[in-house]
């Protein structure tokens, strides 16, 4: 994927990328804290806690990986890119990114599909709780929608690196 950019600033999907999973993790943080206090303190429990964590590391996994994308955080093969110059790194850079977008476009397509079914059927958790599944389901989504966008301007980054 696209080499980091560390040195750019955050643009407004990297922000929201961040913003988004931070408020995940920390939910998670503090419902998981919260649940020990209770059984190590008071003999009790939240009841929804594991499900609820559940649901937000979900959000964590999805909606983080636009801001992943965007700072070359997954992996790569280095092997291959060493052995080339620079245009021809540019030129799998390019190919690499269009496939990516590719698949994550389709792979979002589906998504959709997915969450308006779990929608039109009132698809609900089977839990106490009867968590409506579209909820937490609509994470996959936007998590995806966002990296997409991300690959985009990647693609577009790419394309330039070899006109110029």
């Amino acid at each position: 994927m696209s080499s980091p950019s560390d040195a750019r600033p955050f643009g407004i999907i990297e922000r929201v990328s961040l913003w988004t999973s931070g408020f995940c993790l920390v939910g998670m943080t503090l419902l998981i804290l919260l649940e020990v206090v209770l059984r190590g303190v008071f003999n009790s429990t939240t009841e929804h806690a594991d499900e609820l964590v559940g649901y937000l590391l979900v959000g964590v996994s999805f909606l983080s990986l636009a801001l992943c994308q965007s700072r070359g955080a997954f992996h790569r093969v280095e092997m291959v890119q060493m052995r080339l110059g620079p245009r021809g790194k540019a030129v799998s850079q390019l190919v690499f990114d269009l496939l990516s977008f590719g698949y994550i476009a389709l792979t979002d397509w589906y998504f959709l599909q997915f969450v308006m079914s779990s929608y039109r059927r009132e698809a609900a958790a089977s839990t106490v709780l009867a968590t409506p599944l579209w909820i937490p389901e609509t994470a996959m989504i936007v998590g995806a929608t966002m990296l997409l966008i991300v690959l985009g301007k990647a693609v577009v980054d790419d394309v330039r690196k070899l006109v110029t």
